[in-house]
Formats: structure tokens, C-alpha cells, sequence
């Protein structure tokens, strides 16, 4: 299992982590991995987890999927869980 704490303020987009730490824990280059497009909407992980506001945070939300033989789960405040799959 992996995790880290996505910045929301950060330059690279959530779905390039996500890519970056699979590619990593599976010792493969992010361009042998599949499209994560093919997967998931990735400007909607941004949608929906992206703060309103630093009053309005969406730390309730999260969401679960699979790609390139991991679970990915995303939590509202950033969190994000990588599991290998069996």
C-alpha cells in the first residue's frame, strides 16, 4: 500500500500523481501504463474534489477505482490510498 497527501495548490494535476506513484510502485515509465483517461475523468476528480474555498473544503467526499491493477481511492481532503489489487 501507498498514500500521499495530494496539494490542491500544486502545478501537476491529480490524475498525473495518481500515474507518476503507479508507475513508480510498478517499476514501469508513466507512458507504458494506460491512459488514465481510459479510466476515469480526470478534470472531474478535479471538479470534484477541489475546494470551493478555504472555508468550503470537500474533505466528506471520496471516490474508489481501479487502473493498472491498484485500487486508487481519493478523499476529499487530499488523501489518496494506493492498493495493489489480487
Amino acid at each position: 500500500m501507498t498514500f500521499f497527501q495530494y496539494d490542491w495548490d500544486e502545478h501537476d494535476s491529480l490524475a498525473v500523481e495518481i500515474v507518476t506513484t503507479v508507475a513508480e510502485i510498478s517499476d514501469k515509465s508513466p507512458e507504458a501504463l494506460e491512459s488514465i483517461h481510459n479510466v476515469v475523468d480526470s478534470d472531474s476528480l478535479e471538479t470534484i474534489f477541489e475546494p470551493r474555498s478555504a472555508q468550503s473544503r470537500r474533505d466528506n467526499n471520496h471516490i474508489w477505482f481501479a487502473y493498472e491493477g491498484f485500487g486508487i481511492t481519493i478523499y476529499g481532503n487530499g488523501f489518496v490510498i494506493i492498493r495493489r489489487l489480487n
